[in-house]
Formats: C-alpha cells, structure tokens, sequence
C-alpha cells in the first residue's frame, strides 16, 4: 500500500512519473500510463490528495483472458481489456476534468522550477521510463527512455554531476561507472518499483572487490527501510546470510532507529521515525468495524472467525496503541501514525 508521506515530495514523484508516461497533449484530461500497480496507486493518492474529489477511471490491459482479476479500490471505476502484445498486466489512469488538468499542469510547471525537488522527479522519471541494462564484460548501465534529447531530464543529471551519453540508436540516455552508480543510490534512484529497485540493488552490489567503509550495510539498510521490508529481502538485496542481517536489524531496533511488526509469519522492519504502523488485513477488518464499538462476540459473528482469535487480535492492536476495551465493548483509538495493511 503506498503512502502520502510529504506532499511536495509524491508531487514531484508523480510529476517526473507524468513527464515520463502521462500524456500532455489533452487539455481535458489527466492521464498516466504504467505497468506497476504501485505507481499507480501513489499517482491516484497524489491526485486525491490535491484535487480531494475525483472519480478516475482506470483501463487495466491484461496479456490473456486466463490472467484478468478484478481490482477493488474505492471510488475508482475500472474496465478491463486484453493486450496479446503485453507481457505483463499494464494501467492507464484518467481523469477527465479541464479544470482538474490546467490546474496540474500549473502544478508541474511549477514543481519543474524547484532544484530541492529534483530527486524526486527523477525517482519519478525512472520509475517510468528508466531500466537496467546488465550483461558481458561486467555491464552495468542505466538508462532512461526519451526518443530525442530532454534538455530538462539533463539539467536535472548535470545537477547532480551525474554523467551520461545520449544515445541516438538506442534512443535513450546511458549511464555508466561505479561513480554514477553511488550517486544514483544515494538518490534512492529506483525507490518507486519494487522490481527495478531489486535489479538495481543487485547489480549496484554485483562490483568485484567492493571495500565497504565500516558500517555501510548497516546505513545502507537504514536507507533502504522508508519501506517495510522483511530480513530475508534485505539478506537478498545485500548478498549477506539472514542471521547477519537479523544482527544488524538487532542492533538498529536496539537503537531505536528501526521497529518490527509482524505480520502472519514474517516480520517487516520500517525506520522509526516514519511513524507507521504495519497491520494485517484481518486487523483492518476489525479495525474498521470499530467505527462503532464492538462486543468480541459480534466481531466474531460478523468475520465467522473465533472468539478466542478475535481476542488475541483485538489484545494485539491495543499493544499498538489502536483500540481500548471499557468493560465488554472495544473501541477505536485516534492515532497520529499513519496505519497500513500488507
């Protein structure tokens, strides 16, 4: 589940994201093209979070009639068509508003002006139009998709002093060498699709005879963790066996600069000061029936799950600070935390 965690920054994500996928020839409607379901979702959020009411409707290509499933997500209405060109299922996100789209166009040209912002609208940017090139002769290479120069995508690379050939045959710009490299980590370059960030991650790590300085698995982890993630994905991305990495995770939780919530059987580990609480969809559940509150035994009949596992439910989300009991009924406590489902 994506979240709105700065409002300027997702709105410098989803103008690099736009700039990359949308289409800025309408002048009627807001549209953006993407294969990842998260992008997608943090656009929508965005787009919620600045125009407050919308009614988008998103067209979901599937590669054969055997892969469609329906997509449930409030105040969204959905169509569903087959691409046999696809590989993968893709989303085309509108809304179709002339005001909603002169004011967002505003918004980027404005957002496009601020250098603070630059990050994340190249986060954005990679997310759409980026990729990972791998291959003989140890190649490691990044490149960004763009059919002729973007002078703007430039000056953002020149910001950063990162260097790059534009590439005619290719048609996009090539980024090479272990300084560019440390630089676009730093950047948090592929943050916004779990798989690029995954391939990005393994090849940024995939240098022969890299002298790590003291500490850098454990400042690299804290970087990495403005997501939950599980030990066994940290062990995957930094090469290093699970009880190494449950060590250092130790010792951050020690420190108080990570915390651990588990959910079913894995433990997910989030930076502190992120102030989010991870939960599971049964908890949500129960959760939002205490709107209203609740006996245990109406919470029960109404998911059909026991009383005694509706007991250690509710008990576990008073530990998180979420729900009280006075006498036999629960309620729902106000929390300042942003409150997510895996």
């Amino acid at each position: 589940m994506t979240m709105i965690l700065d409002n300027s920054e997702n709105t410098a994500k989803c103008v690099g994201l736009w700039l990359a996928e949308g289409d800025s020839k309408t002048k009627y409607e807001i549209t953006f093209t993407n294969n990842c379901w998260d992008t997608i979702e943090l656009f929508h959020e965005t787009m919620k979070n600045i125009f407050k009411e919308i009614c988008p409707r998103i067209y979901v290509y599937f590669p054969s009639k055997e892969n469609i499933t329906d997509y449930n997500y409030e105040n969204i209405r959905f169509r569903y068509y087959i691409d046999e060109r696809a590989n993968k299922p893709y989303y085309i996100y509108r809304i179709g508003n002339v005001n909603f789209t002169k004011n967002w166009h505003n918004i980027i040209n404005d957002t496009k002006t601020k250098k603070e912002l630059y990050k994340y609208i190249l986060q954005g940017f990679f997310a759409g139009e980026g990729n990972i090139k791998t291959g003989s002769h140890s190649n490691r290479t990044v490149r960004i998709s763009q059919g002729t120069r973007n002078m703007y995508v430039e000056n953002i690379l020149n910001y950063f002093n990162i260097k790059y050939n534009y590439s005619n045959t290719e048609r996009s710009y090539v980024i090479t060498g272990r300084k560019n490299w440390e630089i676009l980590n730093s950047l948090d370059l592929s943050i916004l699709n779990k798989e690029k960030n995954i391939k990005f991650n393994d090849t940024f790590l995939s240098y022969k005879q890299w002298h790590y300085p003291k500490n850098h698995i454990k400042n690299e982890i804290i970087k990495i963790l403005d997501t939950p993630k599980t030990s066994k994905e940290l062990a995957h991305l930094f090469k290093r066996g699970q009880p190494r990495i449950q060590t250092i995770l130790t010792k951050l939780k020690r420190n108080k600069l990570i915390i651990n919530f588990r959910i079913g059987s894995n433990n997910y580990w989030i930076k502190t000061d992120k102030n989010i609480i991870l939960i599971s969809k049964r908890k949500l559940q129960i959760l939002e029936l205490l709107e209203i509150p609740h006996k245990i035994s109406d919470i029960s009949k109404q998911l059909s799950i026991c009383w005694k596992a509706t007991s250690r439910r509710l008990n576990e989300l008073k530990r998180l600070g979420l729900v009280e009991n006075k006498g036999y009924l629960w309620y729902k406590l106000q929390t300042k935390k942003e409150v997510m489902t895996l």
